[in-house]
């Protein structure tokens, strides 16, 4: 039996259970359409309230608050939990592309998730799924009705800022003001075919547009030249629900870009890439040395790869091969990139690339597990200052089982519920 003929019995031990069509017959989840999909995942979180006196299943924990199933000892620490999607889109003929990211913003919205995260990528499998993250925003922002909407990233030199401002506003207008941005400034040559004179090493055509958006974005004007010679005065429209834009610049180089970002008063999009918890711990104290004297302490957002669930060895099956696959894509990507520079990889190196990646990955650089263990790397990240853990799920695993999995990722949530801003709330604004 192939895993898309798998049936939802019953009652699945040690993962799901009372998850059943209203007959009781076992379905084949492929043959089930998107409602039928999400009003099961909604009758298991029912059933799971049901069992515990007092609990709500269509309502979130209150920040702060350990949830039901959570022991009384739970941690008190505090954390901030999005969703984030940057898919492999290996699969092109596979005609449900986006179902995992409209179910699962759905389920992150009624389980009280901080936010959607959602990249920008060209020409490549990885991350393929996203050619213009304010599209799929506008989808999500007609389904959701707290989650906030975020582009992690925009990669700004790619395009003029008149228009990020524009689309991004319809999304913003769209959700009821739940828009935030995470500026880039973009790496792979590849994409710059889009803009071949925006590529350069420094930051100052993405910091051009930044500011060029927020401009726009709280109602100015602003001059451009027109083809006759003159300039025109241009003012976005339609207008923004939300005065000022939220905003982060993703940091993934050295301790001056957290810096700059800081000098900025910015907040910060990252990950463990490139670099230790450690590392980034002394990166963000560089940081917060920096915000101070712009405004407040801002928010490290850390985009990390999540499963949890439980059954620490059924995550540990389950996560293995799509995730080494996914390993596998991303390193293809940036071998694309080094190879138009003229930098080549060989093909043992990429695989042993992936395999060492994978364990250091699962060990110590993602929330992999039962939401116990996970507990423990996300106290050490907020010793080491960050304040959101965007949690990558979107790398290959079968979508019903990553679909089960975010009630045990909010069970984790809960545990640290409250960061810096509620479920939905806004975080700080320069």
């Amino acid at each position: 039996m192939t895993e898309s003929e798998q049936t939802i019995p019953a009652s699945r031990a040690g993962r799901t259970s009372g998850v059943a069509l209203p007959n009781g017959a076992p379905t084949p989840w492929r043959h089930l359409g998107l409602e039928e999909k999400r009003l099961l995942l909604e009758k298991t979180l029912r059933e799971r309230a049901a069992r515990v006196p007092g609990a709500a299943a269509d309502a979130p924990a209150e920040c702060g608050a350990p949830a039901p199933w959570m022991p009384a000892d739970a941690p008190k620490k505090r954390m901030g939990f999005s969703l984030l999607f940057f898919s492999s889109n290996e699969r092109d003929d596979n005609p449900d592309k986006y179902e995992l990211l409209l179910e699962a913003s759905k389920l992150g919205d009624k389980l009280g998730f901080q936010a959607v995260w959602m990249p920008e990528r060209h020409f490549h499998a990885v991350g393929g799924l996203f050619p213009n993250p304010s599209i799929v925003a506008a989808a999500i922002a007609v389904l959701t009705k707290q989650i906030r909407l975020r582009a992690g990233s925009v990669v700004a030199p790619l395009h003029h800022p008149v228009r990020i401002a524009e689309e991004w506003s319809v999304v913003d207008n769209l959700s009821n003001g739940r828009v935030d941005i995470a500026f880039a400034r973009g790496w792979n040559p590849n994409d710059f075919v889009l803009a071949p004179e925006a590529f350069r090493p420094d930051n100052a055509v993405m910091l051009e547009h930044l500011e060029t958006v927020r401009k726009l974005w709280r109602g100015d004007t602003i001059q451009l030249p027109a083809p006759t010679g003159k300039t025109a005065e241009i003012r976005i429209y339609p207008k923004p629900r939300q005065r000022e834009l939220t905003y982060w610049m993703t940091c993934v180089g050295g301790p001056e870009r957290f810096k700059e970002a800081g000098e900025r008063g910015a907040n910060i999009l990252t990950m463990l890439f490139n670099q230790t918890v450690e590392e980034l711990s002394r990166k963000i104290e560089v940081y917060r040395a920096a915000r101070d004297k712009a405004a407040g302490q801002g928010v490290v957002t850390l985009m990390l790869h999540s499963f949890v669930h439980p059954d620490f060895d059924f995550v540990r099956r389950t996560v293995r091969g799509p995730f080494t696959d996914f390993i596998r894509s991303t390193i293809s990507l940036h071998k694309e990139g080094a190879k138009v520079r003229g930098i080549e990889m060989p093909e043992d190196e990429r695989e042993r690339i992936a395999q060492f990646s994978y364990e250091r990955y699962f060990r110590t650089a993602g929330i992999f597990g039962p939401p116990d263990v996970c507990a423990n790397l996300v106290e050490r990240l907020i010793e080491a200052g960050v304040d959101e853990i965007a949690c990558q799920i979107d790398f290959g695993i079968d979508h019903r089982n990553v679909l089960e999995s975010i009630p045990h990722l909010a069970a984790l949530k809960d545990m640290f519920c409250g960061a810096r801003t509620a479920a939905g709330a806004k975080p700080s604004i320069a």
